[in-house]
């Protein structure tokens, strides 16, 4: 399983850390976890195959984690591209209402164009897809229907959060997985409901007996702050804390 993180920052502009995506390459599927504004330009960059996009998984619909969707689906209508396959996009509900919605707001030119488009809402389930398996968690992220993904496949593992506060489904995702990617978006000083802080990130690491974690979704605010020591607290495995195009073998 090889991974690469398109974007480890959010809404706010950051050098180096760009709004979310997470591309994953599985048993010879191109998959793409969250697509934030500019994941489009950041997979070309990557050396991703973009135009090979099997499956998409949205955690929620914030803006940070979605919209490039559009830009997507838009590219893909290019005659010179002849796309033939489908591309399923997942997401809790909701998913079809924003498709629709963008779709009407972009005058139909997101509208699929020589491939077939399926999209599928999800809340906790588990997903048997060929040569890999998908399960989903409920993540508590304010009042939106927000989800995290676990990638299971020849004896590698995978898990996202998304955005999300502490919450047992976060735990559970990331129980044992080779790789635990958590948001951690603001100091432990400056806890915001929604989002997770350092030492929370430890915590929920520690708990979950993940192998190694993977912090991403900052926002400019950690400059000159420790982040290692917070997590460090209660978490002794290894951490990273990704930028823009951070890769990752599992």
């Amino acid at each position: 399983m090889q991974v690469t993180i398109l974007g480890a920052g959010t809404a706010v502009p950051a050098a180096r850390h760009s709004p979310a995506g997470v591309y994953v390459q599985v048993a010879g599927e191109h998959v793409l976890l969250d697509a934030g504004a500019g994941t489009l330009q950041r997979l070309e960059r990557s050396g991703a195959p973009w135009h090979a996009l099997d499956r998409i998984f949205l955690t929620h619909f914030h803006l940070d984690h979605c919209l490039d969707l559009a830009s997507i689906l838009f590219a893909y209508r290019l005659p010179q591209l002849k796309r033939r396959k489908p591309l399923t996009v997942y997401g809790p509900p909701g998913l079809r209402r924003l498709y629709q919605r963008l779709n009407a707001a972009f005058s139909g030119w997101i509208t699929p164009r020589g491939f077939r488009l399926v999209l599928r809402e999800l809340l906790e389930t588990t997903l048997r897809l060929p040569g890999y398996r998908v399960s989903t968690r409920r993540m508590r992220h304010y009042a939106t229907n927000a989800i995290g993904y676990r990638l299971d496949a020849r004896g590698a593992s995978l898990a996202y959060s998304g955005d999300t506060d502490v919450c047992r489904g976060v735990v559970a995702l990331g129980q044992g997985a080779d790789a635990l990617i958590l948001e951690c978006s603001v100091t432990d000083e400056q806890k915001v409901v929604g989002h997770l802080t350092p030492s929370e990130c430890g915590a929920i690491a520690a708990a979950a007996g993940c192998r190694r974690l993977v912090l991403s979704h900052f926002y400019p605010v950690f400059r000159g702050y420790d982040i290692r020591r917070r997590v460090r607290r209660a978490f002794r495995g290894r951490v990273t804390l990704a930028r823009d195009l951070t890769s990752l073998s599992l």
